[in-house]
């Protein structure tokens, strides 16, 4: 039995690149870069993390302000852009909704509140960003906590939003 050898790649990055754009569009990788730019960006660097040509990006920039997933700012060099923050969460709240039911989605807050509440009382402090100014540099399992906390925080405030947003679905209803 002969076994293949694997092609070699000069870089992984690359393999990595190319398996991408040709699993995805232009456009989905245009808007998956475009959902996590939180600074306002140039079209020209959004081109080149979405491994695009700059006219097609442009042309999916447009399609997404109109339809509000993203913003624009206009400075004296040119357009900026930056995903819509309301809309994003927007996406969330209501992904989590497909994704849970209500009793669910109580009993995540229930879990993210203890989370939350224990990191607290650990540490003596009241919020990720205090814990982030008190750790040594070299305390691993304090900057854990501090990512745990962060993103439970995050989470938290999440499913809040979703079950209000439940809430207020049934009384329009």
């Amino acid at each position: 039995m002969e076994i293949e050898t694997p092609p070699e790649y000069d870089d992984v990055n690359e393999a990595a690149v190319e398996e991408w754009k040709q699993e995805t569009t232009t456009r989905e990788r245009v808007r998956s870069v475009v959902q996590r730019i939180q600074e306002p960006t140039p079209a020209s660097t959004i081109a080149d993390r979405a491994h695009a040509s700059e006219p097609v990006v442009r042309d999916t920039l447009g399609d997404l302000v109109e339809i509000g997933l993203i913003e624009t700012l206009e400075t004296g060099q040119g357009t900026l852009y930056k995903r819509n923050d309301q809309m994003y969460i927007y996406r969330q709240v209501v992904d989590l909704q497909e994704n849970y039911d209500e009793d669910e989605l109580v009993a995540k807050l229930q879990d993210l509140k203890e989370t939350v509440n224990s990191l607290r009382e650990k540490y003596g402090v009241e919020s990720p960003m205090e814990l982030a100014q008190e750790l040594d540099p070299d305390d691993t399992d304090g900057w854990e906590d501090q990512t745990t906390w962060q993103t439970a925080q995050k989470n938290l405030y999440l499913a809040k939003a979703a079950i209000s947003f439940s809430d207020a679905r049934k009384a329009i209803a």
